[in-house]
């Protein structure tokens, strides 16, 4: 039996969702938000259970991973790394991490099922492995907007604490009135 041609994009998806795994669970255990937590945990154990899924399949196939001839999703990853366990605001990371993931993008799933030679086994595994990273970037997406927009105004806590020196100035202020007024 000849090498599977579809084994590159097999092997890819194992480096790469391992690294993945990494880099959001670093992320995870950095982050005082609870709500992004909790995302960040949940796409790291799924993206580390992609690569395990991946590396099981390849093994099957009498193969293993190769990270040398891995395609790279992820540049400079020991950067993206070290600022994923910074204690840099998570708003900075998804600038960092992230970009500007707002836009419309092409589909970079579209061509996975072009090889015709893909075994019915590895094709319902890629395909569990699209609807399942599809559902992933859209979880990202919400979290990452919603800390962009709580970045670009004032948390709660931030106003109260703004509110209370404003108070407090306001009574060293009036003091400081009846100082000059002689008490008055």
């Amino acid at each position: 039996m000849s090498k599977p041609t579809f084994l590159p994009l097999l092997n890819s998806i194992a480096v790469n969702e391992a690294k993945g795994e990494r880099l959001l669970g670093t992320w995870a255990k950095s982050t005082r938000d609870p709500q992004l937590k909790s995302v960040l945990e949940f796409v790291a154990i799924r993206e580390g259970e992609h690569a395990m899924a991946f590396t099981k399949r390849m093994c099957e196939l009498g193969y293993s991973v190769d990270e040398a001839s891995a395609y790279q999703v992820f540049r400079n990853f020991d950067d993206l790394l070290a600022c994923a366990g910074s204690t840099a605001t998570d708003a900075e990371k998804v600038a960092m991490l992230a970009g500007d993931s707002r836009g419309e993008t092409k589909d970079p799933f579209r061509g996975f099922f072009n090889d015709t030679t893909i075994d019915p086994q590895t094709g319902a595994l890629l395909g569990r492995y699209i609807a399942e990273e599809r559902d992933s970037g859209r979880r990202l997406r919400a979290e990452y907007d919603r800390v962009r927009a709580s970045a670009s105004t004032p948390a709660g806590d931030e106003v109260s604490e703004l509110r209370a020196c404003v108070a407090a100035m306001q009574v060293e202020l009036e003091s400081l009135r009846r100082q000059v007024n002689g008490g008055r």
